[in-house]
């Protein structure tokens, strides 16, 4: 004998069985907690030119689950994400200046395991100063390449504030001409003088590229665009 259950009877359980279901199939989330510092913490944001800080969350190192901006605040460096859907993160770190140029960045030692339902972290970022650096291109103030001028080789020579040669190479032109050059590490408080030659077949300069007092600035890289020249006979020393 069929039992017949009462039609109030199956709509509680028909909407306990949907709530059951929607529950289920929500994504759980945790909040984040991530706090920052610059260098050993003696210094902060306003000290060296920090305006914003950009937080990234990471699943990996092609994927972020987000980014966010927000003004550095000298008095709480710290930032709580709230909903954060649980799971393993990396947490870095962008100091920008005013003018959106990064020049500081920071990343979490470790993953953070986000849990659903508690506050996680905190993730400590130490924040280190992006170091300057120049990035030479190379070129020739006329139409032609390596061969047209009979260049063979690049030397590349910087001095910084005048006096200490800092870097000091030779390059195989054809492979250079169409790349850049980057040095790094420089410093931001003193100056540089650029020397660049293009020598012949025999070690000599023949061609050239001269400019001093460069300044570069923490961030970006600072371009500068050596288009060479002839020398008049040899090229003096660099």
């Amino acid at each position: 004998m069929c039992k017949t259950v009462p039609i109030t009877i199956l709509t509680a359980i028909i909407a306990v069985a949907a709530g059951c279901s929607e529950k289920s199939s929500e994504v759980e989330k945790g909040d984040l907690h991530v706090t920052y510092r610059v260098g050993s913490g003696s210094s902060n944001c306003e000290d060296v030119g920090i305006a914003f800080v950009r937080i990234h969350i990471a699943i990996s190192e092609t994927e972020e689950l987000l980014r966010e901006t927000f003004p550095c605040s000298p008095a709480a460096q710290s930032v709580t994400f709230t909903d954060v859907e649980a799971g393993s993160y990396t947490i870095s770190i962008k100091g920008l200046d005013s003018g959106n140029n990064a020049i500081y960045s920071g990343q979490g030692l470790l993953p953070v395991t986000v849990l659903a339902d508690q506050t996680n972290g905190p993730v400590d970022v130490v924040l280190d100063q992006i170091r300057p650096a120049m990035e030479i291109f190379f070129g020739f103030n006329d139409v032609g390449g390596c061969d047209r001028f009979e260049v063979i080789d690049i030397m590349v020579r910087v001095y910084e504030n005048g006096s200490s040669l800092i870097h000091d190479q030779t390059y195989d032109c054809l492979t250079q001409i169409n790349d850049s050059l980057l040095i790094p590490d420089l410093s931001d408080t003193s100056t540089f003088d650029l020397r660049i030659r293009g020598m012949n077949d025999f070690g000599e300069g023949t061609y050239e590229y001269n400019q001093d007092g460069i300044v570069v600035a923490p961030g970006a890289s600072t371009p500068i665009s050596a288009e060479m020249t002839p020398c008049t006979g040899l090229c003096s020393a660099p």
